[in-house]
């Protein structure tokens, strides 16, 4: 072990660098990775953390003071908050004029606010202080609303109300100014596709200034004991107060938690790519350091040491080299918390912007990067303690060179290529395969990113991917019963041959394998159901099931397999079980109330009547009765063209008698969030990128180092300076042009791959571009850059003289 310790500290003294190198290389991916995967955890975790300090179940709006809210046996919580009937007026550093529909300002005991509302920046304000206020995060990032700024609210009185803002001068509604003191965010402010909201928080001293000489709109928010499952009833509690509704605060948390998952599910995946990524470059470069050891083992063979001290020196050495990168991986991930996590999360974490250091992520990581660095260089410990002699062996690059010089290509190209494809031996061997490998991967790895990138980019801007099939939605909701949809109106749709495909559909209660699910009963009218399908086949029978993504892995479903339905009648309670077939898996849009992307079902109009109403004396009254009490929607595509369009206008346009049917949807909140927060292809992309500019620069310049002889050999022979650097140049383009030949094809199909998987879990129809002009220019990116990174090792190849080329060494 003594010799070990010896010959450990004599090779630090004379490889420092290169054992410095592997362990940046180390640091960087593990650390990367390490930050990832932090990120990961930080986000799934973020909102979840924000509701259980600042959330609320549900938010009660009133004409009057309802005192009694508070002694309903499930609320566990109440906080004030009324206001004053307000409109927004002048801001002076807005970049456009508030919302009023949208706009409130609210006063709260300090309690009260510091349970509600988040400060993201500035301070709370000082409750003394009428002109002082909070803001909602919205205002800043919609209108320009910064710390500092002055609004000014119209505030009418009783009388004026009383007359209608109509015949209420603007110039004589009572004004406040109120200076913004501090940024913050509520509950019911993050996005959850229900539109936003544009919040002012007074004080105390406001409210006594104001409210006794303004009409207020009593707001509460309401925290029930059991949370969600306290709701239905709480609903029915609130009936005899007459309050002017309540919103579901709990749904809307439930949407905001969907809309930010899928980032956390990137930043897991993305930590993992990087991982594969990292193992293959740190392995490469590990099976380098062993290449001096193979040089200097005859010699260390002759003084008596053995095959397990060989072996036993180059564990050693990669263990230091392992911790120093782990270490420095552990510093790397913390440096980088500061910049995650994003978008919605970064609003709901509680630390946005601080060194934040995960103590799982970061003890697992450094001990995995230790281990990798250490089971990386184990075969090539082994190998080269093994290793008698270096033969020579014929390389496979033989063909390629002799097939590029008989085809009358220049010396330098010939040269060049040779350099770029044969290792050679001892000390004068170069990383080539490690440089192909590299260029072979961020070569993939660029194209793997292009492909998914385009692909999102048509998934967000295809509805018909992400379960918009249809052109126009009519429904009956809150407007009047089924028929007001179902008879004049499909109609004169039915009449119209400038209407390709028309659906009727009702969103409908039933269980699956014992779980509670929203599904669209639907009925095609003309052409296929108006329903994305991600695979399998739309529900056809009356005992057929299409289910969302999410929801089949949640009931334990399969696609061609049975669930179990269960379908309430909702008059009597009575509950059928029935056997369905699962036909595939299909995409519901959010104006559906699914629940979001993944989620829901599908089932066919007349096979959930047949299940709730059986063939007997009474099924004729209960089809009836069914029919009454749903909630029907219409969709609609047109035909291509200004027909179809013409068609679509006479239906929706605003002098149509059936515009205030139309249903407007929204592109999902979890896809803007996942589409708009963070490009994880361009970061993975970019990291692959890295490694693959980092591996070839080494290759260029250990192989000017390496071949000194043999450069000097070409200028004895008459090779001038512009040769010998194109020697360089044609060795960087061979490499880039495998990179290209292999990597393009592999990128392709990984992407397409990567897409589907991903496309397929979110719940959205997996179809995938490939950007060919995208493609045609990384290719002559990737040329050019390889010739860029070759200037320098080419300039000092060019510069040096051959008789300190050929000097012994």
């Amino acid at each position: 072990m003594r010799a070990v310790v010896m010959l450990l500290r004599s090779q630090l003294r004379r490889h420092w660098r290169s054992w410095l190198a592997l362990a940046v290389l180390a640091m960087l991916a593990g650390g990367f990775v390490m930050a990832a995967a932090s990120t990961a955890r930080r986000t799934a975790a973020a909102f979840p953390e924000f509701v259980a300090r600042y959330g609320y179940d549900a938010v009660v709006y009133s004409a009057h003071p309802l005192p009694s809210l508070a002694s309903i046996a499930r609320v566990a919580l109440v906080t004030a908050a009324p206001g004053p009937v307000e409109f927004p007026g002048r801001c002076d550093t807005c970049r456009k004029q508030i919302d009023a529909g949208s706009f409130g300002l609210f006063e709260m005991s300090p309690g009260g606010l510091a349970r509600t509302v988040k400060l993201l920046a500035g301070r709370m304000p000082d409750q003394s202080r009428p002109d002082e206020v909070l803001a909602s995060y919205t205002l800043a990032r919609d209108n320009g609303v910064r710390i500092g700024s002055v609004i000014e609210t119209l505030i009418p009185t009783p009388a004026q109300i009383r007359l209608g803002k109509a015949k209420v001068p603007i110039a004589e509604m009572p004004r406040r100014r109120l200076r913004v003191v501090g940024l913050v965010v509520t509950e019911n402010e993050f996005p959850s596709g229900t539109g936003d909201r544009y919040d002012l928080f007074a004080t105390k001293a406001y409210a006594a200034a104001v409210n006794p000489h303004a009409m207020l709109l009593s707001v509460y928010y309401v925290r029930l004991r059991r949370g969600a499952a306290d709701l239905p009833g709480f609903d029915a509690a609130l009936r005899p107060l007459h309050t002017l509704g309540a919103d579901d605060l709990d749904n809307d948390a439930a949407a905001v938690q969907r809309g930010i998952r899928p980032q956390a599910a990137g930043w897991s995946a993305l930590a993992l790519l990087a991982a594969l990524a990292g193992l293959a470059v740190i392995g490469q470069a590990a099976a380098r350091q062993f290449v001096t050891d193979a040089d200097d083992r005859q010699a260390l063979s002759a003084l008596g040491l053995s095959v397990r001290q060989f072996v036993v020196l180059g564990l050693a050495r990669a263990a230091l080299i392992g911790a120093l990168g782990a270490a420095g991986a552990v510093a790397l991930a913390a440096l980088l918390s500061p910049l995650t996590p994003v978008g919605e999360a970064r609003l709901a974490t509680g630390s946005p912007g601080a060194l934040v250091l995960d103590p799982l992520v970061a003890v697992t990581g450094a001990l995995a990067t230790m281990a990798a660095v250490v089971v990386l260089s184990a075969w090539p410990a082994v190998r080269t303690a093994r290793q008698r002699s270096r033969a020579p062996q014929r390389s496979l690059s033989v063909p390629v060179v002799s097939a590029v010089a008989r085809s009358g290509a220049p010396p330098t190209a010939t040269i060049g290529i040779r350099y770029a494809l044969e290792r050679g031996r001892g000390r004068h061997a170069v990383p080539v395969s490690a440089a192909l490998v590299g260029s072979v991967m961020a070569v993939a790895a660029l194209c793997g990113t292009a492909v998914f990138a385009a692909s999102l980019a048509q998934l967000i801007s295809s509805p018909a991917l992400y379960g918009v099939p249809f052109q126009a939605q009519f429904t009956n909701e809150g407007i009047g019963p089924g028929s007001a949809v179902t008879h004049s109106l499909l109609t004169g749709l039915r009449q119209d041959q400038a209407i390709w495909r028309i659906t009727q559909a009702a969103v409908v209660e039933i269980g699956v394998n014992g779980r509670h699910v929203r599904a669209v009963a639907l009925k095609a009218i003309r052409g296929p159901a108006l329903i994305s399908t991600v695979d399998g086949r739309l529900p056809r029978g009356d005992r057929d099931i299409m289910l969302g993504a999410a929801t089949m892995r949640a009931v334990g479903a399969r696609p061609g397999g049975t669930v179990a339905v269960t379908i309430p009648d909702p008059v009597t309670g009575a509950v059928r079980k029935l056997s369905f077939r699962v036909t595939g898996r299909a995409a519901f849009p959010p104006s559906f109330g699914t629940g979001g992307l993944g989620s829901g079902a599908a089932i066919t109009l007349r096979g959930f009547t047949d299940a709730l109403c059986p063939d007997g004396g009474g099924a004729p009254a209960c089809a009836s009765r069914t029919d009454n009490q749903l909630i029907y929607e219409v969709l609609v595509r047109a035909a291509p063209g200004p027909a179809g369009a013409a068609a679509l206008a006479r239906y929706t346009g605003p002098a149509s008698r059936y515009r205030q049917f139309v249903a407007f949807t929204e592109k999902p909140i979890e896809l803007v969030n996942f589409g708009e927060s963070v490009n994880f292809p361009l970061l993975f992309g970019g990291l692959l990128a890295l490694f693959g500019v980092a591996t070839m620069v080494h290759l260029l310049l250990v192989s000017v180092t390496r071949r000194r002889t043999e450069a000097g050999l070409l200028k004895v022979l008459g090779f001038v300076r512009r040769q010998v650097a194109a020697v360089v140049g044609w060795q960087a383009t061979t490499v880039a042009l495998v990179g290209i030949v292999f990597g393009v094809p592999v990128g392709v199909a990984a992407g397409r791959v990567a897409w589907r998987v991903f496309a397929t879990n979110f719940g959205v129809v997996p179809a995938s571009a490939v950007p060919a002009v995208a493609l045609a220019a990384l290719v002559a990116g990737v040329l050019v850059t390889a010739n860029v990174l070759a200037v320098v090792p080419a300039l000092m190849a060019a510069r040096s003289r051959p008789a300190q080329l050929l000097r012994a060494e």
